[in-house]
This record gives C-alpha cells, structure tokens and sequence, in this order.
C-alpha cells in the first residue's frame, strides 16, 4: 500500500511542480514552436515473482500546432521468477514499433490513436501481435518540454473461445507517464 501512495504521490508533484513554477499555459505555447518533439517512457516494477522493466522512445513530428505524428520503439522485460506454484524461471521479450498520432483538442488535453506491431519472444519461440489503442490524454508544458499522462483503451483486447485474452497485456486499458521535448 505504501508504494501505490508514493508511486501516486510522486506523479501527482510530476504535475504540480511545474504549476508552481510558473503560470499553467494553456495548450501548446508559443515558445514550443520546434517541429521535432523526442522523449519517451521507461519504467521498472516488481510485483510477487514478477521482474517488470521497459523503455520506450518515441520520436514525433509536428505539421501544425496542434498536431503530432510519430514513431514509438519499445523493449519490455518480465522475467517470472521461480516459486512454490511455478517451478520454472520464465523470461518473457516484448519488443513493439508502432506509429502514433495525438491531436490536441483544448488546453492541454488530446486525443490519441496508435497501431503497434509487437514481437513476443520466449525460449526461443516468437508470437506477433498487432494491437489498437485509442485515448485520451494530457500534455503539462514546462519550457521547451511536456510531461503527458495518457489513458488508452485496447481495441485489439479481445477473448479467444476458451476464455483466454488474445493480447499480451494484461488489461484492456493502458496508462502511460513520459516525458518529451522539442527539437
């Protein structure tokens, strides 16, 4: 329980620190006029036997203002450590490439659509998974940069005849945090 409030905690002052710092701005600013936007997200976590890290860079082109189209790459590792219910160790590869595209509607906020291809490699066998996200999102300008909070739903998360999910993640919804900045 302490993790999950200082994991919320910290993402709450990731917003709230920069408000302080200087008035909030409204939509995409003036000064975030390069055409080039870069960043991504990386993340680690460890839940029961489960190892949990990823990294994703994304790099975005802005046509107009309000509109940014790019490319994401991403790596994920679980690796399933041995335990009394498991007695194998299993180390799942995740490796995606998708294309994406947000459109900023007001202040802020926007929408997100997104086609990721994503490669599954586990002792030595690989599974392919085309996978649709749609959302919504928000962007917090500081400076030359933005931190976005996205909140996506899986439209590619469906079940199979025996019950079992047909998608690699583990929900139909995905939260991403990140980071980017202009070029």
């Amino acid at each position: 329980m302490k993790r999950i409030v200082t994991i919320v905690t910290l993402a709450l002052l990731m917003g709230i620190l920069p408000m302080t710092a200087q008035a909030q701005l409204w939509g995409s600013p003036d000064y975030m006029k390069g055409k080039l936007v870069t960043g991504g997200q990386i993340g680690a976590g460890f839940s029961g036997n489960t190892l949990h890290l990823g990294i994703a860079p994304q790099l975005g082109f802005r046509p107009i203002r309000s509109l940014e189209v790019g490319i994401r790459l991403g790596y994920d590792l679980d690796y399933h450590f041995r335990s009394y219910y498991n007695p194998y160790s299993v180390c799942y590869h995740y490796f995606s490439g998708a294309v994406y595209a947000n459109y900023e509607i007001f202040r802020g906020i926007y929408v997100h659509a997104e086609d990721e291809e994503l490669c599954c490699l586990v002792k030595g066998h690989a599974d392919w998974f085309n996978t649709v996200f749609a959302g919504v999102g928000y962007r917090h300008y500081y400076n030359t940069s933005y931190v976005f909070y996205a909140f996506l739903l899986n439209l590619s998360w469906i079940f199979d005849d025996y019950g079992y999910a047909t998608s690699p993640y583990a929900s139909p919804y995905v939260v991403r945090m990140g980071y980017c900045w202009t070029l």
